[in-house]
């Protein structure tokens, strides 16, 4: 006669059995890795405001934590994802980036879902501090009109042999939401279509030149610019409506060169957007770079320079007063929106230093100049009317990687 508890017995030790296996194999496969900063810097400007930066310490403004889980079916397919958790209020929290990755071979890379934008040498890492040099990437190529990530597919193909690598990318994809311009959120919503990009890296010995090409139709609407638009469309004034759209191609141009020996490295990048329309200025931004790496030490300077070409304004409208109250009303709010627009340059300076005390971690201090021209450069908030503004920013940073 079979004793029921027995056989409920045997299951149920067969069924937990089955359940640790699979929770091994569960463990096995899954990965989960991440990454902190805690930065605090000091602007020695009084009045001025660059990157959330102000005359009082800050420690909100970049300091952030994130988690990395990744899991793999197979040696081929895996899906990983990216949870960011930022301490300032122009950067919002949460989902960073999720995506199914497939390698049919060690040649190709299959990728599709939230991806990050490859517009940049660090654009995969941006926000891991530990994988660069600075304590903030140099502002005037990393935080032009752009934005992080985006939704759609990509597909790689990598080649090596003897002293020469050769990586070639291809994505497409669209973007929708918040716009960054000099680190600082645009209370404006955007959307991106055809979003689609190429990028070419080629390797050889210590030397690494990379060269990126990137394209997007831009649909983004400003309320009050678009009501603007409108009123002078129909009050004749068509030139002037016409330069205030703000929906448009978008065309960026991207290249870098690195030369990394075991005790020095040398960088340049350049960064180059053209729009189709009159109220987002073409900006070209670039930087200059050289590090030596003395046992734990890393000591860098950075030469920086962004610079933002004038818009045209049409001269359709008078220039109030005209004696007609409408009309001033009017010609003021259109002059004003180009007088708002980025205009000028900015050179910075950078002299900083790197101690990775441990193997996952690290403690970074620089120091930054600040010269801007024409009180225009985009980066600068709360302008005086000077044509030059000079100032300080001091930042230390914590850095872990786990």
């Amino acid at each position: 006669m079979i004793k029921i508890p027995g056989v409920a017995a045997v299951l149920s030790a067969l069924f937990l059995s089955a359940e640790a296996c699979y929770a091994e194999k569960l463990t096995e496969n899954l990965d989960i890795s991440g990454f902190a900063r805690v930065i605090g810097g000091y602007l020695s400007h009084s009045s001025r405001r660059f990157d959330g930066y102000t005359n009082e310490v800050s420690l909100d403004e970049q300091s952030l934590f994130a988690v990395q889980p990744s899991y793999s079916f197979n040696d081929k397919l895996s899906v990983s994802s990216q949870f960011v958790a930022h301490t300032s209020d122009d950067r919002d929290s949460g989902l960073e980036w999720a995506y199914l990755s497939y390698q049919p071979s060690s040649a190709w890379h299959l990728r599709a879902g939230k991806l990050r934008t490859p517009f940049f040498i660090y654009s995969d890492g941006y926000d891991v501090g530990y994988s660069y040099p600075w304590v903030t990437a140099p502002v005037q190529v990393y935080n032009n009109y752009l934005f992080s990530n985006f939704n759609g597919a990509s597909a790689s193909y990598y080649h090596s042999g003897n002293s020469l690598a050769f990586n070639l990318e291809a994505y497409y994809g669209y973007f929708k939401g918040d716009l960054f311009l000099a680190g600082t959120k645009l209370d404006i919503e955007t959307e991106v279509e055809n979003l689609a990009g190429i990028v070419a890296t080629i390797n050889r010995n210590n030397l690494s030149l990379r060269v990126s090409y990137h394209q997007a139709h831009n649909k983004t609407e400003i309320p009050n610019v678009s009501q603007l638009r409108s009123q002078l469309y129909a009050l004749g004034y068509n030139d002037s409506a016409s330069s205030l759209k703000s929906s448009g191609n978008v065309y960026a141009l991207q290249t870098s060169l690195s030369y990394d020996t075991l005790n020095s490295f040398y960088k340049a990048e350049l960064m180059n957007i053209v729009t189709g329309f009159e109220i987002a200025p073409e900006v070209t931004g670039y930087y200059l770079m050289a590090g030596r790496v003395i046992n734990d030490w890393t000591l860098h300077a950075t030469y920086s320079r962004s610079e933002y070409t004038s818009v045209k304004v049409s001269n359709e409208l008078p220039m109030p007063p005209t004696g007609n109250a409408q009309q001033d009303i009017l010609s003021t709010a259109y002059y004003q929106v180009f007088a708002s627009t980025p205009n000028g340059s900015l050179d910075s300076y950078t002299l900083g230093t790197r101690w990775d005390f441990r193997i996952n971690m690290a403690l970074k201090a620089e120091t930054t100049l600040l010269k801007e021209s024409q009180n225009r450069s985009g980066f600068f908030m709360n302008s005086s009317n000077e044509s030059t503004e000079n100032a300080y920013l001091y930042q230390v940073a914590w850095e872990w990687i786990f």
